[in-house]
């Protein structure tokens, strides 16, 4: 309900919007993104995916609260629900019940947001670089790229399971 609240607040504003960022020189090298509720509507599936996983695994958590939640990989999220004798026992198992009841039950039903190709573009215009950062496996970030139909835009990227990358999200730049 809020986003199309929002929406009909801002998609009168973005053809001013984009004219004024279009005419405007260039003050940004390079511009980085998230991907899941950002630029493809995915928030609720990954919670009820993970929401589904808990309670397979007899670990109790309120859908609400497993949204708040999302963003979050694995390593980060699961310790808001699960005690560490239940991550050490099923971790693992959880993570990848997870990922296939999102592959199965709602990943055909992911779309992207408004805007997203016709943003980029206007971006690559301004020869500005693009970059994605994700706590997404890097699978994942490759077929969201496809479904927000952005993949020939990006330059550079990074998931969660990146070599260069030793701690997800909430730490950026710690390694």
């Amino acid at each position: 309900m809020l986003r199309i609240y929002l929406s009909n607040i801002i998609r009168p504003q973005l053809s001013l919007s984009v004219r004024h960022f279009a005419t405007k020189r260039r003050e940004l090298d390079a511009v980085i993104f998230d991907v899941d509720g950002t630029l493809i509507d995915t928030v609720d599936f990954h919670a009820k995916a993970w929401h589904d996983a808990l309670e397979y695994y007899n670990i109790k958590s309120n859908l609400s609260d497993v949204r708040m939640q999302i963003g979050k990989a694995a390593d980060q999220l699961l310790p808001v629900f699960a005690t560490e004798e239940q991550i050490k026992k099923y971790g693992k198992e959880i993570s990848e019940k997870k990922a296939k009841l999102f592959k199965d039950d709602y990943l055909h039903q992911i779309k992207p947001f408004p805007g997203v190709r016709q943003l980029f573009e206007l971006i690559k215009r301004r020869n500005i670089l693009i970059a994605l950062a994700s706590s997404a496996q890097t699978d994942e970030l490759e077929l969201y790229k496809h479904i927000a139909n952005v993949a020939d835009l990006i330059d550079c990227q990074t998931s969660s399971n990146s070599k260069d990358v030793k701690r997800s999200k909430p730490y950026p730049g710690r390694k």
